[in-house]
């Protein structure tokens, strides 16, 4: 049982590695073309893409987001009792599902983009060309995402990860070279040119996955052909799975994204109303979203890939009545969160400032000042995202939805209070975020306690870590600044910085047990790491 339990937990770190490389190469990507299209198209172009995508985020969680994790939950009950047929007929309902639903939201986007941009920006009509063309982009996200909950559901993290990886390929450079071509028509075009990558960019990962499907369905033939099952789900009932199973899970994910959506209308509103103009709330609005968010959003990426990689296991766990084995991975997938995404916060707050005069080469203080603010909420964002998966692997699918919805309410009222009142601008939305994620974390850890009876030990979960963290970020910060000093060179001094705090970071947790060598040889190539520590006397 022992032995079932450790390769149950090293299949989760595995799977969840998988994704969790994918997430930074493609966030890499995305931080790498970022420069040349905010270079070409400018704060202001900047401002009207990062309007549109808050649009196509809603769209893409109404009509996307939520399938790949409802597809990958109930194909993985069905393949832990070896319905393969089922598995099978729930992913093909659930592509029609999708494509419906999608097609009908894009269809009603790209006619009515000119009248969201009045409604929704204070009349700033220029994002309208930008979100004409995200419009299709939502239905081949959609039938996309059935692919990944597909392959998620048999236990394969890797067409995700890799289709991630062609997908920010293809749309990095179309971005970009849509946008030097069109940024001649104006800002506006410029912007529609850099979503035009995102299109082809999906088109490119579905294309991606359904040459990966072909190939698994010799084998998945011969699975249905042995498998014993007799009850067939029909597919009305079907449908009400997939429904009652999407609709907690969009929600959830709506209220998170609406919170942005409701940001930038708020922002672009108020500011207006008490006399700011549209081209300079337009360009704040683009250091934050274009500068701040990317870095921001960096390591939630990886804390993300967890959550995906967790939810078929618990999944398949809770359908074979294995209550302890959940718990453990519970366990397991918190931990390894907090031992990223507290250092990473650290690491964002102390050098966020170099990093953003290195990529952009934006030597004023105001992204440095953002990063310092909005740091904690990596911690805070990456946790309440976890325990919300949590919750709804455990079958608690409309927890969430009112955790975040009492959440949505308290921000709201902060952020108006804020941009109202105290002339915050753009640092009112990032004081907004972190109630938000603080008060998610808070509501979705005590309803853990309430209905499973599960207590985040916060000394055992965090505790290293943040004393790690800690001593990484004093020794990174006395590092810049003494070769800056030395060097007068913030490319090289940040690059130095970076690989002393990852170093750093690691002896501390090592030589302090933070980190024990049974959780190490969980991780990919566990026990190379570990057989390398003893050689360096450091375990």
């Amino acid at each position: 049982m022992g032995n079932n339990k450790k390769s149950a937990g090293k299949n989760l770190i595995v799977q969840g590695s998988i994704l969790a490389v994918a997430s930074i190469v493609v966030r890499l990507i995305g931080i790498l073309y970022r420069i040349p299209l905010t270079n070409i198209v400018g704060n202001e172009g900047m401002g009207y893409y990062g309007f549109a995508f808050e649009v196509y985020q809603i769209l893409v969680i109404l009509s996307t987001n939520a399938v790949p994790v409802a597809v990958s939950k109930l194909t993985a009950a069905r393949v832990a009792r070896h319905q393969y047929k089922n598995a099978q007929a729930i992913f093909r309902c659930s592509i029609i599902f999708a494509a419906v639903l999608s097609g009908t939201l894009a269809l009603i986007t790209f006619v009515g983009a000119r009248w969201i941009s009045i409604f929704m920006f204070g009349g700033i009509v220029e994002v309208a060309p930008a979100l004409r063309v995200l419009a299709p982009t939502v239905f081949v996200c959609a039938v996309m995402g059935v692919f990944r909950g597909y392959t998620q559901g048999l236990g394969n993290m890797a067409p995700t990860a890799f289709s991630q990886v062609v997908e920010q390929l293809f749309n990095a450079v179309v971005s970009v070279a849509a946008a030097a071509i069109l940024i001649s028509r104006g800002a506006a075009f410029g912007a529609a040119g850099g979503t035009l990558g995102t299109l082809m960019g999906a088109v490119s990962s579905l294309v991606f996955l359904y040459l990966v499907y072909s190939s698994y369905r010799p084998q998945l033939g011969l699975r249905m052909k042995k498998d014993p099952t007799k009850k067939l789900l029909e597919n009305k009932d079907i449908y009400r799975m997939i429904g009652l199973t999407i609709i907690p899970l969009v929600l959830t994910s709506t209220i998170y994204q609406i919170s942005s959506l409701l940001d930038s209308a708020l922002f672009s509103n108020i500011l207006k109303a008490i006399g700011y103009q549209p081209s300079f709330i337009s360009s704040l609005y683009g250091i934050y979203s274009s500068k701040y968010q990317l870095l921001i959003n960096l390591p939630l990426g990886i804390t993300a890939a967890l959550s995906v990689a967790m939810m078929p296991g618990i999944a398949g766990a809770i359908a074979l009545k294995r209550h302890e084995q959940v718990r453990e991975q519970m366990d397991l997938v918190i931990r390894v969160t907090m031992l990223i995404a507290i250092p990473c916060a650290v690491g964002v707050a102390v050098m966020g400032g170099p990093i953003m005069q290195m990529l952009f080469r934006d030597t004023t203080t105001l992204p440095g000042r953002m990063l310092i603010i909005g740091a904690v909420t990596i911690v805070f964002y990456a946790l309440s995202t976890l325990t919300s998966t949590i919750l709804q692997a455990s079958n608690h699918m409309r927890i969430p939805v009112v955790n975040a919805g009492i959440s949505l309410g308290i921000h709201i009222v902060f952020t108006v209070v804020l941009l109202a009142f105290a002339d915050l601008h753009i640092f009112a939305l990032i004081y907004g975020n972190i109630v938000f994620s603080f008060s998610m974390c808070v509501l979705n850890l005590r309803s853990l306690a309430k209905l499973i009876d599960y207590r985040l030990d916060i000394p055992k979960m965090c505790g290293a870590a943040v004393i790690a963290s800690a001593i990484m970020g004093a020794v990174t910060f006395f590092v810049y600044k003494g070769s800056i000093y030395l060097i007068h060179s913030n490319l090289i001094s940040t690059v130095i910085a970076v690989l002393v705090a990852v170093v750093v970071y690691a002896l501390v947790m090592i030589v302090t047990h933070g980190v024990t060598e049974e959780e190490l040889y969980l991780f990919p190539k566990g026990d190379m790491i570990v057989k390398l520590l003893y050689r360096l006397h450091l375990l």
